[in-house]
């Protein structure tokens, strides 16, 4: 699943093509079944409407106009690519939409864990009520953070990976973190130390900055909005290594099972 760094890339790919301010010339629906039915009657809505801003939250991509947001969450396998009028449909084509005479936004989704909605101005601040901080942010308080996460009883990658603390850090970023580090996955937030807290926060912003700057990990689907696949699968310590030797003491990688979700990490360089 796109985490913080591949929403962003692509947030910023967006940005790019679109420049906005832009209008949404029409809609093009092909098939409306993803996670949720595309909302049709709420994004006709925005037709003609400028879209001044196109931003991220979280793992989401905010289209932003006068009247509301047309968000965008791409799921596992979510895509947004540019073509022109003529362009051959794929396979997996959900939703176009008329951005300028003859060019179009498409969404693909494989998988359809993704979903498009639209949420009114007035309710956006209540559509994110929920997320936590974001991690790149230049107000996020990690005083504040640590303050929070000390009160956990919860494993530390665990609690990473909770988007109602800290946002955008999924399975993939949180085992590279804990890593770097030196932290245990295991650990209890509660009996994280403050010093590791410092390390667990440094190498969060490091990781996920670094994975911006080298197009974001690509492990099957992922693409950018140019069709260009991520490079920083090539940096992982852990990630997807299990049974591989650790690169820092050349012991073996573990593989463990955490709510659900495989976790990747060296028992002898993290603790």
């Amino acid at each position: 699943m796109p985490e913080l760094p591949e929403v962003e890339i692509v947030c910023r790919n967006l940005n790019t093509i679109l420049k906005p301010p832009f209008n949404i010339k029409s809609w093009i629906f092909f098939r409306r079944d993803l996670r949720f039915k595309i909302p049709k009657r709420a994004l006709q809505q925005i037709i003609a409407v400028p879209i001044f801003a196109i931003k991220r939250r979280a793992k989401f991509i905010l289209f932003e106009s006068e009247t509301g947001f047309f968000i965008s969450h791409l799921g596992m396998t979510g895509a947004w690519r540019s073509e022109a009028k003529d362009w051959i449909r794929r396979k997996h084509d959900h939703v176009a939409f008329e951005y300028a005479p003859g060019q179009f936004l498409i969404y693909e989704d494989p998988r359809r864990f993704g979903f498009i909605e639209f949420i009114k101005k007035s309710e956006i601040e209540k559509r994110f009520k929920d997320f936590g901080a974001e991690p790149l942010a230049s107000h996020t308080d990690f005083e504040v953070l640590t303050a929070l996460f000390k009160k956990l009883q919860a494993p530390i990658k665990t609690a990473l990976m909770n988007q109602k603390f800290l946002v955008g850090v999924g399975n993939i970023y949180a085992s590279e973190i804990l890593f770097r580090a030196g932290v245990s996955p295991l650990k209890k937030c509660s009996k994280v130390t403050r010093a590791q807290f410092q390390k667990i926060w440094h190498w969060t912003q490091f990781i996920l900055k670094d994975a911006i700057e080298k197009g974001g990990s690509t492990i099957n689907n992922y693409r950018n909005s140019y069709g260009e696949t991520g490079s920083y699968q090539s940096k992982f310590f852990v990630y997807d290594l299990a049974g591989e030797t650790c690169k820092n003491c050349n012991s073996k990688i573990k593989q463990i099972m955490q709510s659900g979700r495989s976790t990747f990490w060296c028992p002898r360089c993290q603790k």
